[in-house]
């Protein structure tokens, strides 16, 4: 080949990013909701772990929240749909050889326009994360700086993360942005509710999503301290 068409390392480079890692990184956005709860069903199953499981069953009523939230807004119009949004890269699950697809996402919950099934799924499975770790802020703070560090890491990086997939999916054409935006909110909403019902079905031990130490006053554990104060004889 003449030296005038050889390619340069630089678009050698490109070539490699557009090609097979642009694709990676689509298909594990396009799985991503369903192999978060494949992974904390296995992770649950393997800890048995009590946080774990409260997880995977607040994973199940998001699911079913979006069932109901676009049952409500469906039977009235479906909106928020773009040009794209029966494309393969805007469809949830895992695919078979012959092109069937199976999603948990779209079984449990139910496609729609909106809200977006994967953006309110992701939105409210980090924001109760989040807000669960908030609960157990004394421990971390007692247990080390680098855990409180890390954890306003996990903000920051769950937050970068949720403004990527609105990117993607508005960037694929798969829903408009103001569905996408309503979503996020919606996700917000949700998953804070979650956190709280949790707490008052299985106590702060059932949000415990990082598995540390617990503090108990002794009224958290059943022992009262009392205090006898002076006699005024």
């Amino acid at each position: 080949m003449p030296a005038l068409f050889e390619k340069t390392l630089f678009e050698k480079i490109v070539e490699v990013i557009k090609g097979p890692i642009l694709q990676l990184c689509v298909e594990a956005l396009r799985l991503l909701p369903d192999s978060m709860v494949l992974g904390i069903a296995i992770l649950a199953g393997l800890s048995m772990s009590k946080s774990m499981a409260v997880l995977l069953f607040t994973m199940f009523e998001i699911m079913l929240s979006q069932r109901a939230l676009s049952m409500i807004i469906g039977g009235i119009a479906p909106v928020g749909a773009k040009e794209n949004v029966l494309e393969g890269v805007c469809q949830t699950g895992f695919l078979y050889p012959n092109m069937m697809r199976i999603s948990l996402i779209e079984t449990i919950g139910v496609p729609s326009m909106f809200p977006s099934p994967s953006v309110f799924f992701i939105t409210s499975t980090l924001t109760y994360m989040l807000l669960a770790m908030q609960n157990f802020g004394r421990e971390i703070k007692s247990l080390s700086n680098d855990l409180s560090v890390r954890t306003s890491i996990a903000t920051v990086l769950s937050t970068l993360f949720i403004m990527f997939m609105i990117i993607f999916r508005y960037t694929y054409g798969c829903e408009s942005f103001g569905t996408l935006l309503l979503s996020v909110i919606l996700g917000l909403v949700f998953g804070a509710l979650f956190v709280y019902q949790n707490i008052g079905l299985f106590g702060r031990e059932g949000v415990n999503v990082l598995n540390i130490p617990m503090i108990l006053s002794s009224a958290e554990r059943g022992k009262p301290m009392y205090v006898c104060a002076p006699s005024d004889n």
